[in-house]
């Protein structure tokens, strides 16, 4: 199964996670990053007032720091969504186009599409390869699995297995 911890664990580099949590305190919901900031003061001994006037970086570090902790999987989750709105919408969108799912700028606007199957992404990782980062594809994937429920994962989930770096 993958966990937003486990793919920031085994599909990002340490440059690249912390770019991914960086948004978290960049683009994330205010109560969310306020909840994040109070139980990181609680788990590692800090002052609220310490934490928030630390840069989002800094903050990403920290939050980083606390990755084999299940507490922090929300804000994890969090923080990929918001890489992928931000930094990612180009990609998604090719993706998203190849699934013929409709969206907004790589963002789903309805309910009304089928899921890709495992065969379509493999398909389309085969067809944007060059287009694309492998880690990026490799995080997309598996956040879509994580963030989209069942169908998504069947169809996302094998081939990241598959395409993982030993």
């Amino acid at each position: 199964m993958w966990t937003a911890r486990r793919i920031l664990k085994e599909l990002a580099d340490s440059d690249r996670r912390r770019r991914i949590l960086t948004e978290f305190w960049k683009q994330g919901e205010q109560n969310a990053r306020l909840t994040a900031q109070m139980q990181l003061a609680k788990a590692m001994n800090f002052r609220q007032e310490s934490i928030r006037k630390m840069s989002p970086e800094k903050k990403a570090d920290l939050l980083a720091s606390r990755i084999a902790t299940a507490d922090f999987e929300q804000f994890f989750e969090m923080a990929l969504m918001a890489y992928h709105t931000q930094h990612q919408s180009t990609m998604m969108a090719a993706f998203l186009d190849r699934w013929q799912v409709p969206h907004e700028n790589g963002a789903i606007e309805s309910d009304d599409y089928t899921a890709p199957t495992a065969e379509q992404v493999r398909e389309a990782v085969q067809e944007l390869s060059g287009q694309y980062d492998r880690e990026d594809v490799l995080i997309y994937l598996a956040s879509a699995g994580l963030l989209m429920g069942d169908a998504w994962r069947e169809a996302t989930w094998p081939v990241v297995d598959e395409l993982k770096p030993a």
